[in-house]
């Protein structure tokens, strides 16, 4: 029986370069058999295809919090994956800030303790700022909480970040 569970697809403002769009991530998350929940912080939503995604997953990505008394909460997620996660997210996940809806779920889920992978995506000078660094560190300190990271300055590969979906949830 597959987890019936959301699993959370987090973008933020950071481009795909060298990747496909994100798109053939949900394909390959979805037929791990996974129920697949895209949202987008505002940034982010300049950068990806909402809309191609919303026909993909067959509901509207969210990119702004609910009005009180509207929508429905989001309830716990199977696991959550931050992918592409900015230079400016990963440091505001890090650090718990939640002015965003994208980074305000990731934080929450973190605090119950759903796996959460987060895939870093940062130009050189960006990766090289202190700050950065100390997020990351911070965030591998977590325990539910996985970094994954590609060798080349990149993103993994959408089967790399499939892969440790798969490996998170098992």
């Amino acid at each position: 029986m597959t987890d019936q569970r959301p699993l959370y697809l987090l973008l933020s403002g950071a481009p795909t370069s060298g990747h496909e769009p994100v798109n053939g991530l949900v394909e390959l998350l979805q037929n791990q058999g996974r129920h697949v929940t895209v949202l987008s912080t505002p940034m982010g939503a300049r950068f990806h295809d909402l809309d191609a995604l919303a026909d993909l997953t067959g509901e509207p990505v969210r990119t702004e919090f609910r009005l009180p008394g509207t929508g429905r909460s989001m309830p716990p997620g199977a696991a959550v994956v931050a992918c592409p996660w900015s230079f400016n997210s990963t440091n505001k996940t890090a650090l718990g800030l939640t002015d965003t809806f994208a980074v305000a779920l990731a934080c929450e889920m973190i605090g119950r303790g759903v796996p959460t992978i987060i895939v870093p995506k940062a130009g050189d000078a960006l990766a090289g700022h202190p700050a950065f660094r100390r997020s990351l560190q911070e965030l591998e300190a977590m325990p539910s909480v996985s970094v994954l990271r590609s060798e080349e300055k990149s993103l993994p590969s959408w089967e790399e970040v499939a892969e440790a979906v798969a490996k998170a949830t098992a």
